[in-house]
């Protein structure tokens, strides 16, 4: 995935990538520490060079869609995604400025509601966020591009979003959405609102299937979890707006 390559390789080998994910993003078990350290070191810069062949370039004739592809992103932040559950991942994406390109795609793909891509640039910097406070790109980020980011990523959740990998991000999802809701705008919440019920909605009707098939006690509770959370927040989204209305 080097830069000097043909941007259709560069491509192949992000979508190969992708497909390996959770494969890479388990690196760390590799016993031979010399292997492992290399494939750390080399690959994440490597992943960049494909949506970001130059960084700190500037687009050409200032427009951020000459770098920005749709597919190819989406491909990349599922990538970058699942690296960053490994916490052994965290020092090389923030080093190789994987975290300043997530940030810098906010304005692109979290002002809208037709892709998934704002779900997985929050999950990125909510992964990465917590022990990692001092670090300048993250702080970067002001209250109301966290609340573009927040309010995205209901829009357009993953198809398989009820798969348990996603349990523990969207419980922080819902609490950071509290925390930032207080700037929301009428039209903020009331695209908010029907996309809370839908997922409501649709949460509450996997929960009802799971217990009919019997399902562990534990994947029930988490998913029980995110639904009480999920409910609270519909309802402090809905009282917002009512109050806007008086």
């Amino acid at each position: 995935m080097d830069s000097s390559m043909p941007l259709h390789l560069r491509h192949a080998a992000l979508r190969a990538a992708h497909s390996a994910r959770e494969q890479i993003a388990s690196m760390d078990a590799i016993d031979d520490s010399t292997l492992r350290d290399m494939i750390l070191t080399k690959l994440s810069p490597a992943i960049l060079s494909v949506p970001c062949p130059h960084l700190g370039t500037t687009p050409v004739n200032n427009d951020p869609g000459s770098f920005f592809n749709y597919r190819r992103d989406l491909c990349y932040l599922r990538l970058v995604f699942a690296l960053a559950r490994n916490s052994d991942w965290h020092p090389h994406l923030l080093r190789d400025h994987h975290i300043d390109w997530c940030i810098s795609m906010i304005p692109w793909y979290c002002n809208s509601s037709y892709c998934e891509h704002a779900f997985f640039v929050a999950g990125i910097l909510l992964q990465t966020t917590p022990e990692q406070t001092s670090v300048i790109s993250l702080n970067s980020v002001t209250e109301r591009q966290w609340w573009d980011v927040m309010r995205s990523t209901w829009s357009n959740l993953p198809g398989d979003i009820n798969n348990a990998r996603y349990f523990k991000l969207l419980l922080v999802l819902v609490d950071r959405k509290k925390k930032y809701m207080q700037i929301a705008s009428k039209s903020d919440l009331e695209q908010l609102t029907p996309n809370m019920n839908h997922f409501v909605e649709r949460l509450e009707g996997h929960i009802r299937l799971k217990r009919q098939l019997g399902h562990e006690i534990q994947d029930l509770e988490q998913r029980e979890g995110i639904f009480i959370a999920a409910k609270e927040l519909r309802t402090t989204a809905s009282n917002m707006l009512e109050r806007f209305g008086q």
